[in-house]
């Protein structure tokens, strides 16, 4: 399966990368690799994230998974089709987007 990435997952992407690289430059270079390693892992196996069971029914089958360490503060959002996996949003994990869906999908 293939991924696509709508035009608010480069933002999120570059707004993450440029603030992990206030403190390491390096580090922020590795969060963009993982982050795309990531996409191609989900485009594979769309199923391995878990569901975000959020109400509003424009959401159903919205998922989420977790970065691996060191970048596990950050979520991957994306919805699965029969296209491949359209990666919706890419969020810091302290964000409210459960209590407020509507603002960031």
């Amino acid at each position: 399966m293939n991924w696509q990435a709508s035009p608010v997952v480069d933002e999120d992407s570059i707004a993450a990368r440029d603030f992990i690289a206030n403190d390491n430059e390096t580090a922020a270079r590795a969060f963009l690799d993982a982050a795309f390693e990531m996409f191609n892992r989900l485009g594979q196996f769309p199923e391995m994230g878990q569901q975000a069971r959020l109400k509003h029914r424009d959401l159903k089958g919205i998922r989420f998974f977790v970065l691996s360490p060191p970048f596990n503060r950050w979520l991957i959002f994306y919805r699965s089709s029969t296209k491949g996996v359209e990666i919706k949003r890419v969020l810091y994990g302290n964000t409210n987007w459960r209590q407020e869906p509507q603002r960031f999908f």
